[in-house]
């Protein structure tokens, strides 16, 4: 209902009959305006500038000083010395390895030349060094910073000492800022409650105007609040044709009904994507405008009406079958409001079946402007056929002709600049972004390779598991699933050592507490989203970066941490060993987070017999659903019994299911995965099964 009168307000704008005034805002008026009688009225422009301007000028509110933030930073600073002391005191270590043992502590940038100066420095200067950080903390956040002056607190910390050596004032003034973070917060809603009581103050503002008074002096330019003051003059009241709207909005009610009807009938076909659905009613309401503009424009305007655009568009995001059915609505609405409308019902209507009939390899640039030229075929076919009996003269023909050609390139060109702008505004990815974030030739895809090789060869066996899992379920775009798993780690190239798919032999986290080697692991996800913002990743691949771990634990750090505190749960957070999420929030990212934990898995066991492929998979799906980080996925019981089978199917594949032989058995012993038991891989990111 809502859309059907969208449409109607569009179609019927121009059936407001105007007064004889002409004046246009931000134009000149051609005459001069009087007012025909007195009035004093108030002024909704003036009152909403007024509102406007006190909101802007109320002062921002912040939270009281949290002197706990800077407790916290201070305690953080000796646990950094504490460490760096562990480090300094090592002596079975090299200097490099030292280094980068410093260079590893989570949230903390230290230079080359600084980590050298702090494994240099002589016990007391290091002790002096180090209770000159501790004091520029503590006495820095004893004071209030905001988020805005924060840059200045840090230059504070930054200033030399005159007192310290060159070594020993390096390693403060690098060390020191890094501890100093905001520690009052803008309070949004005592600031929102501020503005509105700002605003709520203001007193409404009135005009008045005599009778006879020259409102409007010719030449000048016309504003809002000029036609504000003829409105209510009533010089520019409207008078409106009823009749015409209820036609044009039954005939819109009409047209939007057939096609919700056929996207509930057909919806197995048709994504179901708020995006999508958000993409394909904007769409049909820009081209909607259109018409209205071109048909009320010049005679040859609506010549150029690019309906095969929208006709393309359309049959790449949700399918061939609705797109037609839309092309043919909107031709008959531009019949409906046009003159000479059976002409241009069959013009519209030619151009874009043409063109989407034609359409069929939308994974390559050159298809759209063949369906372009089968527009332009179908335009000028009309053309010809209705314009030909009528004219005496060949010219104006021929400009017609010419008028659908054009029309077919400019709709071609049209359509890739629309799948750029859908995908951009409505985070809707297109089935030509796919085609080009599919290539392995990628730079992002070549840089993971180069840099983390171990991840690269990881991805592209979680690409394999999902997709053809992807394929045999229902309303998942398989396409999707394979560019989501192709990217879903690229976080992990920014530390690679620390992955054990790319080690060689060395840990990194055998030295590293628990939660400092969890920390690293989880930050894999903002680190790959971080690239993921830099390389313009479509925000629907983000989501795999975002989700592919859910709010699960890094389960074998947390089962060393409490074994470091003999099994208290009360002395470990257990926070700082869970990713931040969100849980998958559809079908292809919950695909992709049981395919990355059984690859994973897979990949360390190496399971042999098909009763340890199925009980592996079994027992990591079995997981994650008792977890409940499917719930949001979108994923039934029916599908997930799906995506068991196809994963079984694939690791038989991968792992070449052989007969067992004597022995076998205990060679497995170790590596079994227990039917009730958490799978390692599908739970860690560490311990003994490789992190992924």
């Amino acid at each position: 209902m809502a859309m059907a009168a969208a449409i109607t307000l569009i179609l019927s704008f121009n059936l407001v009959r105007p007064s004889n005034i002409d004046v246009n805002v931000g134009l000149p008026a051609a005459n001069d305006v009087f007012a025909p009688r007195a009035a004093t009225y108030p002024s909704d422009i003036l009152t909403n500038q007024a509102k406007e301007q006190a909101g802007a000028q109320a002062a921002d509110v912040y939270t009281p000083l949290d002197l706990s933030i800077g407790r916290a930073q201070l305690s953080w600073a000796q646990a950094v010395f504490a460490f760096v002391e562990v480090v300094r005191a090592d002596t079975q270590s090299t200097g490099d390895t030292k280094l980068f043992y410093l260079q590893s502590i989570t949230g903390l940038t230290i230079e080359q030349q600084v980590g050298q100066d702090l494994l240099a420095l002589t016990q007391a200067d290091y002790e002096l060094a180090k209770e000159s950080v501790l004091a520029i903390i503590e006495e820095l956040m004893r004071q209030e910073i905001r988020p805005d002056l924060l840059a200045e607190f840090q230059r504070v910390a930054r200033r030399p000492s005159l007192v310290l050596s060159e070594m020993q004032d390096r390693v403060v003034t690098n060390l020191a800022y890094q501890f100093i973070v905001p520690n009052v917060f803008l309070n949004d809603e005592a600031t929102q409650q501020a503005r509105a009581d700002a605003v709520a103050a203001v007193a409404s503002i009135t005009r008045t105007i005599s009778e006879g008074q020259r409102v409007i002096r010719a030449g000048d330019v016309v504003t809002e609040l000029d036609i504000e003051m003829l409105e209510q003059l009533g010089l520019l009241q409207a008078e409106t044709d009823w009749r015409d709207v209820a036609s044009i909005f039954l005939s819109s009610l009409l047209s939007v009904v057939i096609v919700m009807l056929y996207w509930q009938q057909f919806q197995d076909r048709i994504p179901r994507n708020g995006r999508y659905l958000s993409a394909v009613v904007i769409l049909i309401l820009i081209f909607t405008a259109a018409a209205r503009l071109m048909v009320s424009g010049p005679t040859y305007l609506i010549y150029w009406y690019p309906i095969a655009t929208l006709s393309m568009l359309l049959s790449v995001l949700v399918g061939l079958r609705l797109s037609i059915i839309i092309t043919i609505m909107i031709a008959a609405m531009v019949g409906f409001i046009a003159p000479n409308s059976l002409e241009l019902t069959m013009y519209t209507a030619a151009g874009g079946l043409m063109s989407v009939l034609l359409l069929r390899d939308a994974q390559r640039v050159n298809a759209f402007f063949r369906a372009g030229l089968a527009a332009a075929v179908g335009y000028v076919t009309v053309t010809i056929m209705f314009q030909l009996p009528q004219s005496q003269e060949i010219i104006p023909v021929l400009q017609q002709v010419l008028y659908g050609v054009g029309n077919g390139v400019l709709s071609a060109a049209l359509t890739l600049v629309g799948f750029f702008v859908v995908g951009s505004l409505f985070g809707v990815i297109t089935i030509l972004q796919l085609q080009e974030l599919t290539r392995l030739d990628h730079p992002l895809l070549q840089e993971l390779l180069r840099k983390a090789p171990g991840t690269y060869h990881h991805s592209i066996m979680v690409a394999n598991l999902a997709e053809q899992a992807a394929e045999r379920v229902k309303n998942v775009n398989s396409a999707l699933v394979r560019v989501g798993a192709f990217y879903h780690d690229i976080g992990k190239m920014k530390r690679p050592p620390f992955y054990t798919e790319n080690q060689e032999g060395v840990n990194p986290h055998d030295t590293l507490a628990p939660v400092s080697s969890a920390q690293i692991i989880i930050s894999h996800v903002s680190e790959g989203l971080e690239l993921a913002r830099k390389y313009r990743l479509p925000l629907r691949i983000r989501d795999f970066l975002a989700e592919h771990h859910g709010d699960r634990l890094v389960k074998g750090f947390y089962l060393k941490a409490l074994a470091q505190v003999d099994g208290d749960e009360s002395r470990v957070d257990k926070s700082q060993f869970r990713y931040q999420g969100p849980r998958p929030r559809s079908r292809e990212t919950g695909i992709v987070m049981l395919a990355d934990s059984v690859e994973a898995t897979s990949s360390a066991l190496r399971p042999s017999t098909e009763k340890e492929i199925e009980k592996l998979v079994n027992s990591i799906v079995d997981e994650h659903v008792t977890e409940g980080q499917l719930n949001l996925s979108g994923l039934t019981l029916g599908d997930v019994q799906i995506i068991r089978a196809s994963f079984i199917e694939t690791l038989k594949g991968r792992f070449h299911v052989r007969v067992k032989y004597p022995g076998n058995d205990a060679m497995m012993a170790e590596t079994a995965v227990p039917a009730a038991a958490p799978v390692p891989q599908a739970q860690t990111e560490a311990t003994a099964v490789p992190p992924t």
